[in-house]
């Protein structure tokens, strides 16, 4: 079994934090978001290669995270692509990763998200079925489901109608990007782009998984595993607070802090000195300085120098008064 991590996207909505760094690498909870995943797949002896899908930009990024660990086990796949407008697409990732990466089964999983179950857990039920699975996550209201895929299953949970951001969902099942593949049904992204092309333009079929689960879904047996607890999906500054306080228990306080008032839900990572400050709920990144400052509801990039600054609901790197 081979993994395919999707990696690939600019992030233009975290921008400053993201310009020069991936998504999938920003911190959460103390350690890069991609780290979640990685260390339960390194775990799994069924695994034998693990494809990190990016571009051109954050080659280096990559290639520096990845000489802490097995290499061997890894290869990392450069997206050739000058642009957010020239990007592959999920499914066309997917599609150039399963080039390289040869017949076998495969998890396909997008790097920017965290999910709290178990990744042996997830295999198993995919084992059992034979089909395609993919993981689900029963969000708070019908009015929170229509930002996402919805799927509806049986009890056997075999998928038998799947909506791509509905105005009127029919479930509150939301879609992750958390896929398994068996090895005998790969050749259905040829298929889906063979069906697609020349009767939309291509970044709509190459860049929007729940129109490829739809189709996916009327032809071939697809299952969803539905889980409860955490999943966080970073692509927002209010997306990544939420996620950053629900995966930890408690503030995190790695800098240097005095005469400071520190609220709930911050995390202050390590380098950073906070000094005569007002913070709450918000990230401090590494090596920040802060001074008689009052930072709330807001991220502040790495060596970001602030000083006599109200910073609320702010997204902000690398400033100098």
């Amino acid at each position: 079994m081979n993994s395919i991590i999707l990696a690939g996207g600019y992030a233009t909505r975290l921008w400053p934090i993201t310009k020069d760094r991936a998504k999938p690498l920003l911190p959460l909870g103390g350690k890069p978001i991609l780290s979640y995943i990685l260390d339960e797949l390194e775990a799994l002896k069924e695994m034998e290669k693990i494809y990190i899908t990016t571009n051109e930009r954050f080659e280096s990024s990559f290639k520096d995270y990845l000489k802490d660990r097995d290499e061997e086990r890894y290869k990392l796949i450069i997206e050739k692509q000058g642009s957010e407008e020239e990007k592959y697409g999920a499914i066309g990732g997917i599609l150039n990763a399963l080039e390289i990466s040869g017949g076998s089964d495969h998890l396909v999983i997008g790097g920017d998200n965290y999910y709290s179950f178990e990744i042996k857990d997830f295999l198993d039920f995919a084992s059992k079925n034979g089909g395609i699975v993919n993981a689900c996550f029963e969000v708070e209201s019908l009015e929170e489901a229509k930002n996402y895929g919805i799927a509806d299953f049986d009890e056997e949970k075999k998928i038998f109608d799947f909506q791509e951001k509905p105005e009127e969902p029919r479930s509150k099942m939301a879609s992750t990007a958390f896929y398994y593949f068996p090895e005998n049904i790969l050749e259905i992204f040829e298929e889906y782009i063979d069906y697609w092309e020349g009767k939309i333009p291509r970044e709509k079929y190459l860049d929007e998984p729940g129109r490829f689960l739809a189709w996916t879904s009327d032809r071939y047996d697809c299952y969803a595993y539905p889980f409860k607890g955490v999943w966080a999906d970073v692509g927002t500054r209010q997306g990544y607070l939420r996620a950053e306080n629900e995966v930890r228990e408690k503030n995190i306080l790695r800098g240097s802090i005095s005469e400071s008032e520190i609220g709930e839900n911050v995390t202050i990572l390590e380098g950073s000195k906070i000094r005569d400050s007002k913070i709450e709920n918000s990230l401090i990144f590494c090596d920040c300085n802060i001074e008689s400052s009052i930072i709330k509801n807001s991220i502040v990039g790495e060596c970001t120098d602030l000083k006599n600054i109200d910073l609320r609901e702010g997204l902000i790197e690398r400033y100098d008064e």
